[in-house]
């Protein structure tokens, strides 16, 4: 058992995990904890990034302009802000490191995709790419100075970096396959990225890195097996990546940077896409077959941060200070929303902070009869309450306790996992979850 100690009146949530089932301490949220919506119009969004200073979100829109539209909300809420209005289509928003740039690419009038970027407080925008070709997906270096992007060379596809003041665009691969998804290292000495030949299903994609500045491009991984969407840790020593494996689905993986072995960060049933680092380099979020969950970077047991209430969540972020996530998922109108929700750790099962009182309920699974036995170790008497819920965080059932033995019946309820709460008039005493079979 993992222990916590809990300020008076801190409460808890349900959240799924495979194999185990966690509580969630979510000081001031309530039972259950809510995620957010930080949008809610009758258009789609989607690609939230946060701004630097964790203030804003960036993302594109389908807006009324019938294109795709980046704008910009608080990640407090309220009114979004348009910072294009073009006749185009605008994609992948990212920040600038200072926060004074978004960076995206427009499909714009010469039939071609190029690179973009817009001051974040709004103003006119500025074409960074200019030749015939398609240019996707950029990204900014740590120092602000470069932006690096996939260019489609008739045919291959590969990397380019081009100053973020404009200017002569270099390549940095050459190869005869297709490179996607580049990623500067944190010191900006190096760019990761994926290459692979979607046209040849013998090649499979792997993990390569070459120097910022150009030079010998290196393999990460070489198995035969697909490896995509790159991502470095903050500290720069590792690479995590999504992996379709010998479990016939996506896991997330890990390898040094400077090469190595391959370490399994997941390994379960589930597809695992997407991950991205914690500020602090200890969690990994990702996306879990339609949920949001966070996994140690270490590996080990996996929180579901999100789970959607029926409806599929997607490419997680976290915010600098590491306490958000923010993703996008489908509403029940059908339109993709802005959400962010707490990043706060799960545990198995929370002991209070009082050390005097001991708390047993059995048998545990049960038929739906169970023994809830309290005792003050001081000898004292202990009264309280015993409040229990179903997943969806709905109060069944309630019943005052003491120090004695108590009968709880809940053989009317269905078979599976319910969760309770005992508390006094003073603080919560104890959490934990039971099962009926």
């Amino acid at each position: 058992m993992r222990r916590a100690i809990l300020n008076v009146g801190q409460t808890f949530r349900f959240a799924k995990v495979v194999g185990t089932i966690l509580i969630v301490l979510l000081p001031g949220l309530g039972l259950f904890a809510q995620e957010i919506a930080l949008t809610s119009d009758s258009y789609s969004h989607y690609l939230p990034q946060w701004s630097p200073d964790g203030n804003w979100v960036v993302y594109k829109k389908h807006d009324a302009t019938g294109r795709d539209q980046i704008y910009k909300v608080s990640s407090a809420g309220g009114a979004e802000t348009a910072l294009t209005s073009n006749a185009y289509y605008n994609y992948s928003p990212q920040w600038s490191p200072d926060g004074n740039w978004v960076v995206y690419y427009r499909f714009d009038a010469t039939g071609y995709r190029k690179i973009y970027k817009v001051p974040s407080a709004g103003g006119a925008e500025t074409v960074l790419t200019s030749d015939v070709y398609c240019h996707e997906y950029p990204q900014w270096s740590q120092d602000g100075n470069w932006i690096v992007y996939e260019r489609d060379v008739l045919g291959p596809r590969q990397i380019y970096k081009v100053p973020s003041a404009g200017g002569t665009e270099t390549a940095l691969t050459s190869n005869a396959y297709y490179n996607y998804s580049p990623q500067w290292s944190p010191d900006g000495n190096w760019v990761v990225y994926m290459t692979g030949n979607f046209n040849d299903p013998t090649v499979n994609y792997q993990i390569y890195k070459v120097p910022s500045a150009g030079g010998a491009e290196t393999a990460l991984t070489s198995d035969s097996y697909d490896h995509k969407f790159p991502q470095w840790s903050p500290d720069g020593n590792w690479i995590m990546y999504q992996k379709w494996d010998a479990t016939g689905r996506f896991q997330l993986y890990k390898v040094p940077s400077a090469g190595g072995a391959e370490t399994a960060v997941t390994s379960d049933g589930y597809h695992k896409t997407y991950p991205q680092w914690s500020p602090d380099g200890n969690w990994i979020v990702f996306e879990d077959g339609g949920q949001i969950s966070k996994v140690s970077s270490a590996g080990g047991a996996e929180t579901v941060l999100a789970s959607g209430s029926g409806y599929p969540n997607f490419r997680p972020q976290w915010s600098p200070d590491g306490n958000w996530v923010v993703y996008r998922r489908e509403d029940a109108t059908g339109h993709q929303q802005i959400y962010k929700v707490s990043s706060e750790t799960g545990i198995e099962e929370n002991l209070m902070n009082d050390n005097s009182l001991a708390i047993n309920i059995y048998p545990n699974p049960s038929t739906g009869k169970f023994i809830i036995e309290m005792e003050n170790v001081k000898g004292q008497t202990e009264d309280g309450v015993i409040e229990i819920y179903n997943v969806l965080g709905e109060k069944i059932y309630s019943k005052q306790i003491n120090s004695e033995k108590a009968d709880i019946d809940l053989s009317k309820q269905a078979n599976g996992i319910y969760f309770y709460q005992i508390k006094n008039e003073k603080k919560i005493l104890k959490t934990g979850k039971i099962i009926i079979e």
